[in-house]
This record gives C-alpha cells, sequence and structure tokens, in this order.
C-alpha cells in the first residue's frame, strides 16, 4: 500500500472516532512529465510528483471542507477539526450529500498499461523525431517553435463513512509539434498533434502533415469582404465552440439563472439531427471513468435526443434540488476543490457526409477551421459569440483559398437549431474538456466580417 493510501486509512479510522456526522476522503496523487525540443536540444524539462487529500464533514445538512498534500498521521486530527470548523461556517441553504455507494460500477478501460514501458528517453527521441520530420517535410518550413511530448497517470481515492472504498488509475501521452512557415516575406504557424493511449496513438507523421498543410496553406491568406456567408465549422473548430459553451448543460448553472436552458427539459432545444451525448464509460475516452467526484457510477446520458432536451447534467446537490437522479457528472478542479459539475466524454453524434461532400452540398461559403478569443469574445451565458477566425473559401462546393483576419458572430443556442448536417469526421478533443465533434453544415447565414 502507498504512503497515501495508509493515510487516507488512518484518517478513516479517526474520523470513526471522532466525526458525529457524515464524511468523505477524496485523494489522489500522480505523476506528469514534460520535455519540449528546440533545434534538437532540450529546451524545457520536467517531471513533477504530485499527492492531495480532502476530507469533508456534512454537519446540521452543511458541508465543510478541508485538505492537505501532507501524509503525516500526526496531521490528521488538525484536518478534522478544519473540516469541522468549515462546516459551522457555511451559510449557503443548499443541502449537500455524501453519496452511500451503488451496488456496481462500470470498469470503462482509462489505463495504457503499455505506457509504463515508454522510457523518458524515448519521449525526448519522439519528440526530436517530431521536430526533425516537421523540417524535412517541405522547403518552405524554416524552423519549429517547439517539439513536445508530455504524458501524466494519476490515482483517484474515494472512502467514506458508509463504507464507500474506490480507486481508479489513468494515464494519458500526447506531443505536439509548431511548425512555422516562410514564402520570404511572411510567416505562419501551424499545429500538429497526436496523442491517446498507447505507442500505435504517437504517430509522428499524422501530427507532423496536419501543423504542416496549415502553416503553409495560410501563409498567403487573405480576407474577405464582410457578408452573411454559409459556414462549415470543422470538427476541431466545432469543439471548442461547445467546449465554451458546454456549461449551458450543467443543472447548477440553470439552477443559478447562468444558463438559457433552465426549464427547457422535454422541449426542443436544437435541430433534429442534433443528438448529443456524454459517456464516462467508453475504453479509451479522454474523460472516462468509473465513477465520479462524489463516488456516483460513471454513465450513459443522451442530453439532446434528435434536438429535445433530454436531461441536464447533475450532480447529487443539484439533482436533490431538481428531484431527479445524479447524472454522475459530479467534478472537481483539484483534489481541494469543491464538488462542481463538468462533461465526461460529450459527444456530437456524427452524421454519413464526408466533410468534402459537405462542402458540395453547402456550394459557396466559408468553412472555418479555427476560432481564436473564446475567452474575450464569447458570453457562455446568453450564447452569443464574436470571434476571430480562419478557414478556406467554399466555391461551387470545392474548397478555395486560405482566409484569415476574419470575424464570424453568432449565437450559440442559434446554432444548435440551425445545423443543418453532422459530418462523418469526428474529432477528440486532448487537451481541457472531453469534447468530440464532427464538422457540422449550418443551414442559415452568419455573418462575417472582412474588409
Amino acid at each position: 500500500m502507498s504512503g497515501l493510501g495508509r493515510f487516507c486509512d488512518a484518517l478513516l479510522a479517526y474520523a470513526k472516532e471522532h466525526c458525529d456526522g457524515e464524511y468523505e476522503i477524496y485523494a489522489t496523487n500522480g505523476e506528469s512529465f514534460r520535455v519540449e525540443i528546440l533545434n534538437g536540444q532540450i529546451k524545457n524539462y520536467s517531471v513533477n510528483d504530485y499527492a492531495g487529500v480532502s476530507f469533508r464533514v456534512k454537519k446540521n445538512g452543511k458541508m465543510g471542507y478541508a485538505s492537505t498534500t501532507s501524509v503525516e498521521e500526526d496531521g490528521i486530527p488538525a484536518l478534522v477539526s478544519a473540516a469541522e470548523e468549515n462546516a459551522a461556517l457555511i451559510e449557503t441553504p443548499d443541502e449537500q450529500f455524501i453519496f452511500e455507494g451503488a451496488k456496481s460500477y462500470p470498469s470503462p478501460k482509462v489505463y495504457g498499461e503499455e505506457l509504463d514501458s515508454i522510457t523518458a528517453e524515448e519521449k525526448i527521441n519522439f519528440a526530436k523525431e517530431l521536430e526533425k520530420k516537421a523540417l524535412q517535410a517541405d522547403p518552405k518550413i524554416i524552423k519549429v517553435e517547439g517539439s513536445t511530448v508530455v504524458s501524466a497517470k494519476s490515482t483517484v481515492m474515494i472512502k467514506n463513512c458508509h463504507g464507500m472504498d474506490l480507486c481508479e488509475n489513468s494515464d494519458f501521452i500526447a506531443a505536439y509539434v509548431v511548425p512555422i512557415a516562410s514564402d520570404g516575406e511572411r510567416m505562419n504557424d501551424g499545429f500538429g498533434v497526436c496523442g491517446g493511449f498507447d505507442r500505435a496513438c504517437l504517430d509522428a507523421d499524422k501530427a507532423v502533415k496536419k501543423g504542416v498543410v496549415e502553416a503553409i496553406d495560410f501563409l498567403g491568406a487573405g480576407s474577405v469582404k464582410s457578408a452573411n456567408m454559409r459556414v462549415i465549422f470543422r470538427n476541431s473548430a466545432f469543439c471548442d465552440l461547445i467546449e465554451t459553451f458546454s456549461g449551458i448543460f450543467s443543472s447548477d448553472n440553470a439552477q443559478r439563472g447562468l444558463s438559457m436552458l433552465a426549464g427547457k427539459e422535454g422541449e426542443k432545444i436544437a435541430a433534429d439531427c442534433v443528438t448529443l451525448t456524454d459517456d464516462a464509460t467508453v475504453d479509451f475516452g479522454f474523460g472516462s471513468r468509473a465513477f465520479d467526484s462524489e463516488g456516483v457510477p460513471g454513465r450513459r446520458t443522451v442530453v439532446v435526443d434528435h434536438g429535445v432536451l433530454k436531461t441536464l447534467l447533475y450532480n447529487l446537490k443539484t439533482a436533490h434540488k431538481a428531484g431527479v437522479q445524479s447524472t454522475g457528472n459530479a467534478s472537481k478542479g483539484g483534489y481541494s476543490a469543491p464538488v462542481g459539475i463538468s462533461v465526461n466524454n460529450f459527444t456530437l453524434t456524427p452524421g454519413e457526409k464526408s466533410l468534402e461532400q459537405l462542402c458540395e452540398k453547402m456550394g459557396d461559403g466559408i468553412m472555418i477551421t479555427e476560432v481564436s478569443g473564446l475567452h474575450a469574445g464569447a458570453n457562455p451565458m446568453t450564447g452569443d459569440f464574436s470571434l476571430m477566425a480562419k478557414g478556406y473559401l467554399v466555391e461551387g462546393g470545392k474548397r478555395g483559398r486560405a482566409v484569415s483576419g476574419v470575424t464570424v458572430s453568432g449565437n450559440f443556442y442559434e446554432l444548435l437549431k440551425d445545423i443543418e448536417e453532422p459530418g462523418a469526421d469526428t474529432y477528440h478533443n486532448m487537451f481541457g474538456e472531453a469534447i468530440s465533434s464532427p464538422s457540422v453544415l449550418m443551414r442559415s447565414p452568419l455573418s462575417v466580417a472582412g474588409e
């Protein structure tokens, strides 16, 4: 048993003797690795171990938290005392809960054992390979701004007064490269990434190709005249939009008046072709887990079914307020953070057409491949957005010249209603929230501001 495991057992034993309310231990530990290569040499290198324990106690319907990074058992009395004192200071009227546990839990594969055999030297060499291949891919690539490999593995444990004793290990590896292209007058960068849960996911050629094409294509990108244009959002760009506005599906936000979906369950909120699911149980999903941050089993939830909002996402507190069951979406931003709500694997169900076929169907318009300024240019509550974007003109159903320096504006709630057809080319976001989306063709024109 690890030092963290022994500490948690000692804390549980102490709490059993000294706490007169319900209590829970949430603990996590793990390690992270990062190496960045520049000009064939190591620019940055870090290996970090971390561990932390959160103890919470419920007394008189109020929840108090305390946390520590120490696993010295002589600190246990102070940790428990701090949580009890904090519970007495809580003023929120919302009741919170310690979950009693479930009879069974799913067991999604979230730990790629093959990753344990990848040495630090191999990761460094792979980052060097990425840089080398990017430089050799095209004469227009003059340098690589960075070639990076990151990996992490972690363990989450939850133990409580009801006998819950859960533990889950997970890991992940990813690599990305940023090639710089020049035509002698202008410069432009690209971004290529690969990653997953085994050696096969480290596909240097795939990452380099994406980054190099992006860097070269947008060297000569120009603007367009301002107009209302038909739009295709390429898969990765629509992933970014969904991530930015995913909070509208949070029951906590709805109950606090921060989502316009409050009270809309059972109503039509999107086009017939829109089905959104949240699934913690898929093998090797970037957001998969056997249990959420309250110990509720992971599950598959249909959030939007052919345009109808079936449910919001709930934790125990918000589910109690709404008179429903938790959807297993309790989350913590870190071991010491309070319980909130987040998506697991949040997916827009794909259609049947390729991106090229979507372009043919659209005829004339613009394909948006990237949006930026998401924090400043998007209002997560109202759904309004006005974002810098780049992409390609589409003329006569064929992809045309690259376009940059334009602004696309609209409203996310209206976008959901106006999706004409999702494509078949699902993209899985590796960083940030676990969002998956295909490219989508919009039915009505959007405002595109350029020259």
